[in-house]
């Protein structure tokens, strides 16, 4: 048996480790929105203030992703992945914490949106293309991006019903804890 025919034979448990990583960050930051009602309720800030993290998060997860890429061709996509895993979770278990500005835009802004890049489409796709024959590679990244949009549409309710059950803040901290399921993806991802 040749190298490459474990590889050949495991190509679906890459692909599924792949999406559901970018399933579980995706879907979790972008649940964020859910709360911004009870943020504005509870920290008074202002729905101007709550968008300029939420607005900022957005420009650091674009920001972020080229530098994940390298940072994972040095160190390897597995220990990226664990790095942005832990910060979607902290970002997300923090940000009820959170009384001001600048405080929502470190938890939102800079952890979550920072480790959803980290954890996002350039590490995950380059790191499941390594692992996949190349006759596959456009199924794969097809795949492995709709692992994104499957999060956000399943984990909008289950932040709804978290919510319902939990309350806003225990929903958030639920959610955080929930994110850190995709850590198994990194061993699978590893390279």
């Amino acid at each position: 048996m040749t190298t490459s025919e474990p590889r050949a034979r495991l190509w679906w448990l890459v692909l599924l480790a792949a999406a559901g990583a970018f399933a579980l960050t995706m879907g979790t930051r972008q649940t964020m929105g859910f709360f911004l009602s009870p943020l504005n309720t509870a920290t008074g800030l202002g729905v101007g203030s709550i968008s300029l993290a939420f607005a900022f998060g957005q420009l650091w997860w674009g920001l972020t992703q080229p530098f994940a890429g390298a940072f994972a061709d040095r160190v390897g996509a597995g220990r990226v992945l664990v790095i942005g895993v832990l910060l979607v979770a902290a970002g997300t278990f923090l940000t009820p914490y959170m009384t001001t500005t600048l405080g929502l835009i470190f938890a939102l802004g800079i952890l979550a949106a920072g480790g959803a890049g980290m954890a996002g489409p350039s590490v995950l796709m380059a790191a499941a293309s390594r692992h996949i024959a190349p006759e596959r590679r456009g199924m794969a990244t097809g795949v492995v991006n709709a692992g994104g949009s499957f999060g956000q549409f399943v984990m909008a309710p289950i932040a709804a019903g978290l919510t319902a059950s939990l309350g806003w803040v225990g929903a958030l901290q639920a959610l955080a804890f929930i994110t850190l399921l995709a850590l198994p993806a990194a061993w699978v991802l590893r390279g």
